[in-house]
């Protein structure tokens, strides 16, 4: 028995301290970190798979939602090449010079090399891309013009009118997508827009409602509404008789009329009594059997707004 327990004391006595075995685990420990260092830190020749991001891709046309991938032969450290498998790396192929004018498109990979390489790791080199060429499956959308509809709350300040009504620059957009969907629509609507009190010309961008399923044009307008400052003004006018035969004379009871023009204020005092012209038409008399005669304006200036006259008709006398 006591030979037993001397054996083990011998055992136990051979191994090593509590403080000898920290000093083992360190040791061993930075052995391993060395070692990884320099297997982390030389370089090796693999194939690494990437998934493509398609970029400038032309308006009008969709690309199918299979991702696409394509596997790039490269020279990289340890060490990238780790990233490289823990990350999911997408890699960046532009459609921009690539022909979609029949029903097969191609991109040639070769060509991008250089832009393909830019974004791998500062010191991986790129040896190979696998497949070179590859196929790009898509499909192209109907398109039409649209008409834009502003929606808009504007309220003018007393004293104060629209010039001309109110437009948006552009005032269609050409909307693009599958044709049941672009069947339903007539317009495209905008961004509600709010002026209240407005005593200025209104010029404000405003961007169109989203339309799903569709592709805009433009994705924003120009609203435009000139607005200005009015006043009346009234004038005593001469009423002319148009259409009169040779040998026929006509007099009219009244022979003037009150015009109460609505103008812009810079334009008030530019404004004359000529510039209008009031008439009846001699060819009314015939129909109209000794009834009073409607008084027309075919004569005005282009800036006048609203214009109120008095009477509305007048009594006539025929003279041979």
């Amino acid at each position: 028995m006591s030979n037993k327990r001397g054996g083990l004391d011998t055992l136990l006595n051979q191994l090593p301290s509590k403080g000898r075995f920290r000093f083992f685990l360190l040791f061993v420990l930075l052995s391993f970190t060395f070692w990884i260092s320099t297997k982390l830190s030389k370089s090796y020749q693999v194939e690494q798979p990437f998934t493509i991001r398609w970029t400038d891709i032309p308006i009008g046309i969709i690309l199918a939602d299979k991702p696409q991938k394509i596997n790039l032969s490269l020279t990289a450290s340890g060490i990238e090449i780790l990233f490289y498998r823990m990350t999911n790396k997408t890699i960046a192929v532009s459609l921009n010079q690539i022909d979609f004018s029949s029903n097969r498109a191609q991109v040639d990979l070769r060509n991008q090399t250089f832009q393909i390489e830019q974004q791998l790791f500062d010191d991986s080199v790129l040896n190979q891309i696998n497949p070179s060429l590859m196929e790009v499956d898509f499909s192209r959308l109907d398109q039409k013009l649209v008409a834009i509809a502003p929606q808009t709350g504007i309220e003018l300040r007393a004293g104060y009118l629209s010039d001309s009504p109110l437009k948006t620059i552009p005032d269609s957009v050409l909307v693009r997508g599958p044709k049941a969907l672009l069947d339903s629509i007539d317009r495209i609507e905008t961004e509600f827009f709010q002026a209240i009190d407005v005593n200025e010309s209104v010029e404000a961008e405003i961007l169109l409602q989203s339309a799903p399923g569709l592709q805009l044009s433009v994705d924003k307008v120009r609203l435009s509404l000139p607005v200005s400052r009015y006043s009346e003004k009234e004038f005593n006018l001469v009423i002319h008789v148009i259409n009169v035969p040779l040998g026929e004379r006509v007099k009219l009871f009244p022979p003037n009329a009150k015009v109460r023009a609505t103008l812009p204020l810079a334009l008030l005092g530019t404004v004359k009594a000529s510039d209008f012209k009031l008439v009846v038409d001699y060819e009314a008399i015939v129909s109209s059997k000794e009834k009073p005669l409607e008084l027309k304006i075919i004569g005005q200036p282009p800036a006048v707004k609203k214009l109120i006259w008095e009477p509305k008709y007048v009594n006539y006398l025929l003279r041979k």
